[in-house]
């Protein structure tokens, strides 16, 4: 028997709206962009082709329903969330909107109004309570199955460059590649790419591939750099709404200026979102557990590595910002060091970095 929710999914599916042809996943990442450019009646037809190719894409289901939202036809919304629970039952902000959603019914499309501040903190109250509420049960243990590796930088963007020339985008994907092989082979863990060549990606989508890919693990690498060549030794980073140190805000900083190269957010003042306050403590019970990733994998650059370990350090990366899962960020060395850059050029060294990190996965 057909549920109320999925009758409602299937008439939009019947829909006679004509599309180009594509693949699920295409349509589903082109209802993403509609959805970001307020076109929601395009993001629903689009979408329901979606998945109307892939019935098991609970991400299209999940931005089918944001569209319906905005539209303010909430039933049928729910009922595209209830289905992305359904296919995947770690989908907390499908969870949070059914919420939402059932408690307060919607009458008509959602706007954006002006706030004072009681409204603003009641709302915060009450995303903090539903966030705990869902976090509640999450458990002891934290399994990895899927880890998204991001090679930092790439294409014209060459990170920081040794005085012998070696190029940081090179050795981060060459350790990404390595990591993804070493991970595959072992056959425990299911491991995904942001890069597999030399080309740019933004650092708004390498958060964005690992949300869509429901990464439990997401690690970007990186190599140090500073300008006091006498620099050395590894760093594992986690995002923070603050800087740990003056060190850390400096490498933040360094990672984060490829902003610069992608396109510049607006943001209007003076109005509060729901779905963006939950978003916000989603992020920091995620922040908190990259922690704790950090110092395992930290503990292990420092007994398998023969350079220094310079700790664990928090600041707020772009790249990790806003990652859907505990995200870190490794520095595997400084490549302005010539001792360290020397040491980067080598196979060996490059497989204890990779053999780490996978046995800190593991």
């Amino acid at each position: 028997m057909m549920s109320q929710g999925a009758m409602g999914l299937s008439g939009l599916l019947l829909a006679p709206t004509v599309l180009p042809a594509g693949s699920a996943f295409e349509y589903a990442l082109k209802g993403q962009e509609l959805i970001q450019k307020q076109d929601y009646h395009r993001a629903v037809a689009v979408l329901a082709r979606a998945i109307k190719l892939d019935p098991t894409s609970d991400w299209a289901y999940g931005l089918l329903g944001r569209a319906l939202r905005e539209l303010g036809r909430s039933a049928e919304a729910v009922g595209a969330f209830r289905q992305a629970v359904r296919l995947n039952p770690g989908d907390t902000y499908s969870r949070m909107m059914i919420d939402i959603m059932t408690q307060k019914p919607l009458a008509g499309p959602r706007r954006k109004t002006k706030v004072d501040a009681r409204e603003e903190q009641s709302a915060r109250r009450e995303a903090q309570a539903m966030a705990q509420k869902l976090n509640a049960d999450a458990g002891l243990g934290y399994r990895v199955n899927r880890v998204v590796i991001d090679a930092g930088h790439g294409g014209f963007d060459s990170g920081a460059v040794g005085l012998n020339g070696l190029q940081e985008k090179s050795v981060t994907l060459d350790l990404a590649r390595r990591l993804h092989q070493t991970l595959e082979r072992q056959g425990r863990v299911r491991s995904f790419l942001t890069r597999t060549g030399d080309y740019y990606v933004p650092l708004s989508e390498r958060t964005v591939i690992a949300n869509q890919y429901r990464a439990d693990l997401f690690i970007s690498i990186h190599i140090n750099a500073n300008k006091n060549r006498r620099a050395h030794g590894s760093e594992t980073y986690y995002c923070s709404a603050k800087a740990s140190s003056k060190e850390a805000a400096r490498v933040a900083a360094l990672e984060n200026s490829a902003l610069s190269y992608d396109e510049k957010r607006q943001r209007k003042q003076g109005y509060i979102d729901i779905e963006q306050i939950l978003t916000t403590f989603g992020q920091k019970l995620n922040w908190q557990e990259s922690g704790k990733f950090a110092v395992g994998f930290q503990d292990r650059f420092k007994t398998e590595l023969p350079i220094k370990s310079r700790g664990i350090h928090s600041a707020n990366f772009f790249v990790l910002r806003k990652a859907k899962m505990p995200a870190i960020l490794l520095e595997a060395g400084f490549i302005s060091n010539p001792g360290e850059e020397a040491l980067l050029h080598q196979a060996g060294f490059r497989a204890k970095i990779v053999d780490a990190i996978a046995r800190g996965i593991a």
